[in-house]
């Protein structure tokens, strides 16, 4: 089968290694791919994939007749059976396809890798909301902020009805898509999860290796990952447990800032070790945190527990609770009043660092959970069926 990952960019990030894993898998066991963005690709991926696996480019993110050639054109040299597209919520890079695959038969697959209520630019207006008290600007913002979630609710459905299947990433995000988009009867929704990432080949778990370490692996930012709530936390930490560290693997625009800030609370133990591989982190840490204000699925969680490291996680997102059972391969941390609240999270945290019979129970079940669910393999073979049902689909109109 002749594959085509429909990309916007194929940046340093988690739905680009997402997409370059299974599209390497694809190709080890037969298939032929091909990955179209319409950005330049950055470098480092493009050095991480098999040869046989081709990078082409569009042009400007847009609709344009050039787009929408160049794609056709694709489609045609590359006689693509199947496009999965990696964006499943912009409208752009569907009304390109579906113009471009107009008289081909070819079968299309929308991905969304958030869950299907909130966003970038949703999250950043309920940010503002939270910073202001003026009543005129507040107002301003609840418009703002409900014109936005008409346009995502608007473009997911436009997304949805040009699509052979939508898949989302956890089964708790099936009836927040009905509510979102008003699609009562989503026949063409499927659920899949991602796979791990990372090769854990060869890595056995001994638990007298494991390091004192906390870690946080991602992109530095406020608006998603809310690192800065790691920082708070520590600080209510640090001084009880003189034999722990905290390592945040990454980088973004709030580095600079959030050094300042372990600075201004005299932090010791907090090191920013930039942007890295986070394979040799995994094998000596012994828990990885997580904060964010949201999420799709959380890769690096699975990516951790496969390696042994205890995930203490804010639970924020209903995809966490298909990966974790709390005390028993990791910690969610409950929302307070629907809040993060740092003296809860400090509580869990210590918890799990304290008891070292219990977390070493959780290591081994972390990993455990996390190759049997979410191996490579196992996903693949899950998504070999669903390329299958995607020949088998309908073009029946959605029921509103």
């Amino acid at each position: 089968m002749n594959i085509l990952f429909l990309m916007k960019a194929f940046e340093v990030g988690g739905q680009e290694v997402v997409t370059s894993t299974l599209a390497q898998s694809f190709v080890s066991h037969g298939h032929s791919v091909t990955i179209v963005s319409f950005k330049q690709p950055n470098p480092l991926m493009q050095k991480r994939l098999n040869r046989r696996i081709e990078v082409l480019t569009l042009g400007k993110f847009c609709y344009s007749k050039e787009n929408v050639e160049k794609l056709h054109s694709i489609l045609i040299n590359k006689q693509i059976n199947i496009v999965i597209n990696q964006w499943g919520l912009p409208y752009i890079p569907a009304k390109v396809l579906d113009k471009a695959k107009k008289g081909l038969a070819i079968k299309t697959i929308a991905v969304y890798h958030n869950s299907p209520d909130s966003n970038a630019r949703i999250k950043g207006v309920e940010i503002a909301l939270s910073q202001t008290t003026n009543h005129l600007k507040r107002w301003m913002l609840q418009c703002k902020k409900f014109a936005f979630k008409q346009i995502t609710s608007r473009s997911m459905r436009y997304v949805y009805n040009h699509s052979d299947l939508y898949m989302v990433l956890s089964p708790s995000f099936i009836n927040k898509f009905k509510d979102f988009t008003g699609i009562r009867h989503p026949d063409r929704l499927i659920v899949q999860t991602n796979p791990i990432t990372i090769d854990t080949t060869g890595f056995q778990l001994d638990l007298t290796r494991k390091q004192k370490e906390i870690i946080y692996v991602g992109r530095i930012d406020y608006n998603q990952k809310r690192v800065s709530r790691i920082i708070e936390t520590w600080s209510l930490l640090e001084n009880k447990y003189p034999d722990w560290s905290v390592k945040i693997i990454g980088d973004g625009k709030e580095r600079k800032q959030l050094e300042e800030m372990c600075k201004s609370l005299k932090l010791k133990r907090v090191s920013f070790e930039g942007f890295q591989s986070p394979i040799e982190y995994y094998k000596k840490a012994s828990i990885l945190i997580l904060t964010s204000e949201y999420e799709g699925f959380g890769l690096v969680i699975v990516e951790g527990m496969s390696f042994g490291v205890v995930p203490v996680v804010y639970g924020s997102y209903s995809a966490v609770y298909d990966i974790i059972k709390h005390k028993e391969n990791g910690m969610i941390v409950q929302p307070q009043n629907g809040k993060f609240e740092v003296d809860e999270m400090a509580k869990q945290l210590a918890f799990v660092m304290e008891n070292e019979s219990k977390r070493n129970e959780m290591a081994q079940n972390a990993m455990l959970t996390s190759r049997r669910d979410y191996s490579l393999e196992n996903i693949y073979r899950s998504w070999e069926k669903i390329l299958g049902k995607s020949f088998e689909s309908s073009d029946k109109e959605s029921h509103y």
